[in-house]
């Protein structure tokens, strides 16, 4: 039976509660004044953009849901009738925080603001665990000062939310794996109820546990601790997402597990006039079809309809199917524009002149590019199945790509990726601080 190893990059649970030493000393002062600099940077762009919910797209709909819910009329259509089509767990945080200090859109945006300070916490949390404490304080000073991640803080959508959670919920596991016991039960439930949340703020959370799995592997634990593990982690979130998935099944009369929308966008990724994006006219072929029937009894229709008519095409369609996932990644990682486009309502409600849009759009993309490119040019740093902490990272990477590959890319979906891009990104960042040039490996960049 294999024994569990730890590497060096992370460290035992008994180092970090020993007294830290100067460097580190620093280094607390130096995450101190980054999580400052995003709390205050995220301030000021709310004050700066003046968003306001436009009719009828996803910020809208996510907001008028938590109004409704806070007064208590449930997770309803604009037409009152119930509704799955968007997944409810963002709506459910902000009808919380709505239900403690009022309906004003400020509440929303000032839960955004903190969501996404913390995160950058989790990020120097989550890296020093995994590659170090210099690369985790270089990580978290990238997501601090990302421009699209601090756009969306403005704006009532789910991704500041999600990447909260979804984080939380891997630190976690982060942490249990560290751990001196063999299975922490306390840990992996608290980490499946985290990713639970995760999940019904976007269905793209539902196998993280999984992608854990060759991370335990390679720290050394056996097959029978990693399945106690991944069944444990799937408990936690199936008591958050049960629930819900109940109550779909009593107002829709149907079982969907979150959202009805799954299988529309689906659709959106295969058939005929597919072009790996939203496309011109989204899923509205499918979502306005069958006029004849409530509300209701259509969202269950189109979504069932919409994974059985993707499928047959990709069944029918291999040439296709073949290209399709080519055009999806480019349209997922093309640009960054859709944090400051949302803000604009997409041209709903502009409060930026010609000059300074083009400006902020010019500097999203070049701070985007710039890590990216960071990304690429530490490949030797990160690019080893060997070293658990990086490894984690990677799979986290290719998950999140491989998902989008499924369904459809779209720029703004790449937006809770980034912390991990970001901490990948500060390997070669850190190794030439150290010193060091980025494309020769070391064992360890502290």
């Amino acid at each position: 039976m294999r024994t569990k190893a730890v590497s060096p990059a992370i460290g035992a649970p008994a180092d970090a509660a020993a007294p830290l030493p100067a460097p580190q000393r620093g280094h607390t002062r130096w995450l101190v004044a980054i999580l400052v600099f995003a709390l205050t940077v995220r301030l000021v762009w709310i004050a700066i953009s003046g968003w306001q919910p436009t009719p009828d797209d996803d910020a809208f709909r996510y907001e008028f849901a938590a109004r409704s819910l806070a007064d208590g009329l449930g997770y309803i259509h604009t037409n009152g009738e119930p509704t799955a089509f968007w997944p409810p767990g963002y709506s459910l945080l902000l009808a919380a925080a709505y239900s403690v200090f009022g309906h004003h859109i400020v509440v929303a945006q000032l839960l955004n603001v903190a969501l996404g300070t913390a995160t950058v916490g989790l990020v120097y949390l989550l890296g020093r665990r995994l590659l170090g404490p210099t690369p985790a304080l270089v990580g978290a000073a990238v997501v601090a000062a990302f421009p699209s991640l601090v756009f969306f803080t403005a704006v009532t959508l789910s991704e500041v939310a999600f990447t909260f959670l979804a984080l939380l919920g891997v630190l976690l596991l982060v942490i249990e794996a560290q751990g001196e016991r063999p299975r922490d039960l306390r840990l992996l439930l608290a980490a499946g109820l985290a990713l639970g949340l995760a999940c019904l703020v976007r269905g793209q959370a539902l196998l993280l546990p999984v992608v854990l799995v060759p991370f335990w592997w390679r720290l050394g634990f056996p097959w029978p601790r990693i399945g106690d593990k991944v069944v444990a982690v799937l408990l936690g979130i199936g008591l958050v997402v049960a629930p819900w998935s109940i109550r779909n099944a009593i107002e829709l009369d149907a079982p969907v597990l979150i959202a009805t929308n799954a299988g529309v966008d689906f659709w959106i990724g295969h058939h005929e006039q597919a072009t790996g994006d939203f496309g011109a006219e989204g899923g509205d072929e499918l979502v306005f079809s069958y006029p004849e029937l409530s509300s209701v009894e259509r969202e269950v229709r189109i979504n069932n309809d919409g994974f059985r008519k993707g499928l047959s095409f990709a069944l029918t369609h291999p040439a296709d199917e073949f290209v399709l996932p080519f055009k999806k990644l480019f349209w997922l990682y093309y640009n960054d524009e859709e944090g400051l486009k949302w803000n604009e309502g997409h041209g709903g409600q502009e409060f930026l002149s010609d000059g300074a849009r083009e400006t902020l759009l010019g500097i999203s993309n070049v701070y985007y590019y710039s890590v990216m490119a960071l990304l690429l040019l530490g490949a030797p740093l990160w690019f080893s199945v060997r070293d658990p902490g990086r490894l984690v990272l990677l799979l986290l990477l290719g998950y999140w790509t491989l998902v989008h590959l499924v369904f459809f890319g779209d720029p703004r979906f790449h937006a809770p990726i980034m912390p991990v891009v970001a901490l990948l990104a500060a390997l070669p960042i850190a190794a030439l601080w150290a010193g060091r040039l980025p494309w020769r490996d070391a064992p360890s960049v502290e």
